[in-house]
């Protein structure tokens, strides 16, 4: 399967980041844009089969996804490969009962990543391969620095590194660099970074963006759902995709059916389990749309050329000290959101008024326990 620019890139300009100006905001991933699950789902499956062709068979893997961007993404590649697999995702919440093990990503807006150990000393010994899942890769920085956390406390003479990404902006310089690690790459798409940041600036930013209000009138139904299995720690990745499949049968019972119209909604690094339960949604019929909260701050704009025309600031659901943002808001006939928060009334307030804001009027808040 072949993908072109206009499938998986659109440029747009960071906020008050002067480390990279500008950010690759892909329409077919579900964070920033709304986009269809079968679409999203079909994406990542066609890197999971790279990566799939890439591993000899028969040898496990462990596949780490960066937040918050790839975690989906990387849930994605896991499930599709045979096996033993593990899986996980870097974070930047507190996860009880581990350490972390800490390395930065220096272009980003929250520049300090974490990967939980809990479970690593078990799990790494059994494995051949480690992959890397990111939506865009650039200097391959990042993950360099994770890689050298981990040697730094682990013994990884047996393991290969890959790299999965649906976009690859690596100069040559950054190629030499991994071809002389021996980390080998997989992407879907090659993109030429200084001529989308070019495109970016050309754009005035100035789009909608609303500021925080908590203030609404909206009735949401509550619900919680059992069997969470979170992926911040090392998990069996079959295990972690029952779990998202258990819960998307939770999601169905909750839509009316008379809902033609249905916005899943993601928080933060909390992404796959909505786009599993998006794409039952629409086996069973509905209309659906998949996106998610997100910490990027990122510049709006009215031309329609440009990505993200209207932005709503939010109060995490997960921190309610931390700002959040979510793009292109639009009205649905239901919206449920799905979140692994533990506590989301710190933040859901200021969701549900930017909700109601947009003419929605019937929400489920799905809390995963």
């Amino acid at each position: 399967m072949k993908f072109t620019v206009s499938d998986l890139v659109r440029a747009s300009r960071r906020d008050n980041n002067t480390k990279r100006p500008y950010l690759l905001v892909n329409p077919a991933q579900g964070k920033h844009i709304p986009v269809e699950p079968h679409t999203a789902l079909s994406v990542f499956g066609a890197l999971g089969e790279q990566v799939r062709q890439a591993i000899p068979s028969g040898q496990s893997v462990l596949v780490i996804a960066f937040a918050e961007t790839a975690t989906a993404i990387g849930a994605a590649i896991a499930a599709a490969l045979p096996g033993t697999v593990y899986f996980m995702q870097t974070t930047r919440e507190n996860v009880p009962d581990t350490d972390y093990l800490y390395f930065s990503e220096t272009h980003s807006h929250a520049t300090e990543q974490r990967l939980c150990t809990r479970g690593l000393d078990e799990v790494l010994p059994k494995v051949q391969h480690i992959v890397f899942a990111e939506d865009e890769v650039t200097t391959g920085n990042t993950i360099l620095h994770l890689i050298d956390a981990l040697r730094a406390r682990y013994d990884l003479a047996h393991i290969t590194f890959g790299v999965a990404s649906l976009l690859n902006g690596m100069t040559p310089e950054s190629w030499e660099v991994y071809q002389s690690k021996g980390i080998w790459t997989r992407y879907l798409l090659a993109t030429d970074n200084a001529k989308l940041s070019e495109t970016a600036a050309r754009f005035p930013a100035d789009g909608d963006r609303f500021a925080v209000q908590s203030a609404h009138e909206l009735q949401a139904e509550h619900a919680q759902a059992p069997g969470l299995v979170d992926p911040r720690c090392v998990c069996e990745a079959e295990t972690y995709y029952s779990a998202c499949g258990a819960l998307a049968r939770r999601v169905v019972q909750l839509i009316p059916e008379d809902a033609t119209r249905v916005l899943v909604l993601g928080t933060e690094e909390c992404m796959y389990p909505g786009l599993i339960a998006g794409g039952v949604l629409e086996r069973v019929g509905h209309d659906v749309r998949f996106h998610a909260t997100t910490r990027s701050p990122i510049l709006t704009d009215a031309h329609p050329d440009y990505p993200l025309h209207a932005r709503y600031e939010l109060r995490s659901l997960y921190d309610a000290d931390r700002v959040t943002y979510l793009y292109n808001l639009d009205a649905y006939d239901h919206v449920c959101i799905v979140t692994d928060a533990q506590n989301p009334d710190k933040g859901l307030d200021t969701l549900l008024a930017a909700l109601e804001r947009t003419g929605n009027r019937s929400v489920t808040v799905l809390e995963w326990r």
